[in-house]
């Protein structure tokens, strides 16, 4: 600035010093600024040196190729600051999504310090929810279910983690631990964990699962209706409803299912679909058959099905009439829920109604005349018998009424589209039948007796050109119950071989109750005997032991067969004897005792045990009627009656150790009531009947069978016991 002799002036004007001193001041200050002068001369020169030194060691690093200043800590701990500033928008909510190891909240006292730690450690690696949703979900499977709860606990603290508390209560569901998982659904809540729209599925969804236990319909309710509440944060759609009512169905309070139903808007994303309709017709049939007081008479349950029936009709007009402008699709679920309905009806009306339903909603033709109708006489159907059904039932044949009024059964008529002729096409979205389908029309041709529709809906259904139905062994029961209507002992015999042997379908007990059934019904065919003895081979081979029901009705039929040879009851001893012996194992004679054995016949108990007793007396009757007949040589009777005279000392052994153990229970009873009562005895009728029976030589069963091992030739000839007695030996 001295060097500068404008500068200088300004400096001395600042002073305000008297022009005299700016003189001399300049006199003074000249020496001074030709040193300046020279000093400036001087680093300038010493500025260019160290520029050219300079310019050399650029040039020299430029050549390297290396930048410090990129390889520092500076400059990543900057760029990775820039990389967070340009992740994060100026909308974006800063929440934590991520676990803070620091903010667990205060350590429980139930949990101890290594569990905590471990807790940390797994959060340490669980750094977003879905990760955590994930790592609880295989946890549950390994029945970790207390350390999934504290880990979910810790976390909530730092992360909205949802979905893992929707998996812990959706294990306690599962597990029937219903108290549990609206303990930690309450505690979901207080940790600010808000509960979505899956929570309430979950919730009600596991509920109805364990509508069996007691309280659940109250809780489900408190659940539900807080979907309605105004400070809810989910609003309740058509799929909690559902759930709901599926919870009233099945704990059987219809008053709480109509006051949900009453509340389902009729249009709208919460209105009803197809699996609330399905869900409320179902509960009604179940609570007209299930639900029915004490002591009602036949009149009054055939007025309380009837109310049933007609609460029905009425909301499939609803249905059908939003099917039409197309609000709903109708499912196979839906119809068979209204055909099943339909088939508990009190008039034969209502069973007739069923075809008119599949034809309907599914596009299948009737096959058989609508029931009242001309064209039904015209065929040459036969009338429906109904001997249960009332008097005042049974009008409804009738199908055109004198007057405009419409006619039971209008609101399953066949719809037409809505247009001229054939030109507007039917918009018109069908169902498709399945198995279930297959089942109802069955029982539906069954109840009107259409035999000859019943062959050709099956026909029709499991064609593999048309609807290619594979039936299932509902189907084959529900066939099987038609040709044993109709008498058809040999057509069952097919079914058992081809449509459930030869498809690997394994029948059950209850096939071959059905099978020797229709054989029994067909006792007058020449051939119904020797179709029972192959359903009784098809059953030795399935079965590893034979079912006693069935072997009760096979000798049945053998002993009542009215066409029966010699030959025939040879050949039906023949196919009874191993099956005599192996009962025998089953009842613990000759087999050790009661022990429980994994290989071999198993030991009966119960009712099983006394039906093996009743089929064991069967088979004595057919040795019976073969040796006090004359249908067989006398001298071919030896072996018979060796086989006879065996199995009568086998159920003679086995009827008195029923004796004896009853007598024994008895006595155990009575002495149990006898010891408090020391001046009146209550049960001395007991031992009075006991001394009678001894006076007497044993009770009268023990009389019969004793008679019974006589040779034939000392006693009489009297006629088999019939079931009615054996059902009434005590056992």
């Amino acid at each position: 600035m001295l060097n500068c002799r404008a500068c200088l002036w300004r400096c001395t004007q600042a002073l305000n010093v008297p022009t005299t001193n700016a003189h001399r001041l300049g006199r003074n200050v000249g020496p001074l600024r030709l040193s300046q002068q020279r000093l400036l001369f001087t680093r300038r020169a010493g500025r260019a040196d160290e520029r050219s030194t300079d310019s050399k060691d650029f040039d020299a690093f430029s050549r390297s190729g290396e930048d410090h200043f990129r390889k520092s800590a500076f400059a990543a701990n900057k760029k990775r600051r820039e990389r967070t500033a340009l992740r994060q928008t100026t909308t974006r909510k800063t929440v934590e999504e991520t676990p803070n190891l620091a903010n667990l909240g205060r350590r429980d006292f139930q949990v101890s310090d290594s569990d905590w730690n471990r807790r940390k450690r797994e959060l340490r690696h669980l750094q977003d929810p879905l990760e955590l949703a994930t790592f609880v979900k295989n946890e549950l499977r390994k029945e970790k279910v207390e350390e999934m709860l504290q880990l979910v606990r810790m976390a909530s603290h730092s992360m909205q983690c949802i979905v893992s508390w929707n998996h812990i209560i959706d294990y306690y569901l599962a597990k029937e631990r219903v108290n549990d998982a609206l303990k930690v659904y309450n505690d979901m809540k207080k940790r600010a964990q808000f509960p979505d729209s899956y929570t309430y599925t979950i919730l009600l969804r596991g509920l109805s699962m364990n509508a069996h236990t007691s309280g659940v319909l109250s809780k489900a309710l408190s659940v539900y209706h807080s979907l309605s509440a105004p400070n809810s944060r989910v609003e309740p759609s058509i799929i909690h409803t559902n759930a709901a009512l599926r919870v009233c169905a099945r704990a059987g309070d219809m008053d709480a299912l109509w006051g949900i139903a009453g509340k389902i808007p009729e249009s709208g994303p919460a209105a009803a679909n197809t699996i609330t309709y399905s869900t409320i017709i179902n509960a009604i049939r179940q609570n007209v058959l299930i639900n029915g007081p004490k002591g009602e008479s036949e009149d009054e349950m055939a007025a309380r099905r009837e109310r049933a029936i007609m609460e029905g009709r009425r909301m499939w007009e609803d249905i059908v009439g939003r099917w039409r402008s197309a609000e709903l699709v109708i499912d196979e679920d839906l119809v068979c829920a209204m055909g099943r309905l339909l088939l508990i009806g009190i008039r034969p009306r209502d069973w007739d109604d069923v075809l008119s339903l599949i034809e309907q909603t599914m596009d299948i033709p009737r096959l058989v005349p609508r029931l009242g109708s001309s064209g039904r006489e015209a065929a040459g159907y036969p009338r429906v018998r109904a001997p249960h059904v009332p008097q005042q039932y049974r009008v409804d044949d009738d199908h055109l009424s004198p007057d405009s009024s419409p006619s039971r059964g209008d609101e399953f008529l066949a719809l037409t589209p809505q247009g001229v002729g054939g030109a507007v096409s039917n918009p018109l979205l069908y169902a498709r039948p399945g198995n279930n389908t297959l089942s109802v029309i069955q029982e539906a041709c069954q109840k009107i007796a259409a035999s000859k529709a019943a062959d050709e809906y099956w026909d029709l259904l499991t064609d593999p050109i048309t609807y290619n139905i594979i039936p299932d062994l509902n189907n084959l029961h529900m066939r099987l119950r038609n040709l044993r209507q109709n008498r058809a002992s040999t057509a069952a015999v097919e079914l058992l071989q081809h449509d459930m042997l030869d498809k690997q379908v394994t029948p059950r007990p209850g096939t071959f109750r059905i099978a020797m059934s229709t054989c029994v019904r067909d006792k007058n065919n020449h051939n119904s005997l020797r179709n029972a003895g192959q359903i009784m081979n098809i059953m030795t081979q399935v079965m590893e032991d034979a079912d006693p029901k069935a072997v009760i009705m096979y000798a049945e039929l053998a002993i009542a067969f009215p066409l029966g040879k010699g030959s025939d009851l040879v050949d039906a001893l023949t196919l009874l004897d191993p099956i005599a012996k192996n009962i025998r194992l089953q009842l613990g004679i000759g087999a050790g005792e009661k022990g429980d054995s994994s290989t071999g016949p198993q030991y009966l108990k119960g009712e099983e045990r006394n039906d093996a007793i009743v089929a064991l007396r069967k088979i004595h009757g057919v040795y019976d009627k073969l040796l006090f007949s004359n249908l067989i040589a006398e001298e071919q009777k030896a072996p018979f009656k060796t086989e006879r005279a065996r199995l009568s000392s086998l159920i003679q052994r086995l009827m008195f150790k029923s004796y004896k153990d009853h007598s024994r229970l008895r006595r155990g009873l009575q002495n149990e009531e006898s010891e408090p009562l020391e001046e009146a005895d209550m049960h001395s009728y007991l031992r009075s009947e006991d001394k009678r029976d001894e006076s007497d030589g044993g009770p009268a069963w023990r009389k019969q069978w004793v008679g019974e091992v006589e040779s034939p030739g000392q006693r009489p000839r009297r006629s088999t016991p019939t079931l009615d007695a054996i059902g009434a030996v005590d056992m």
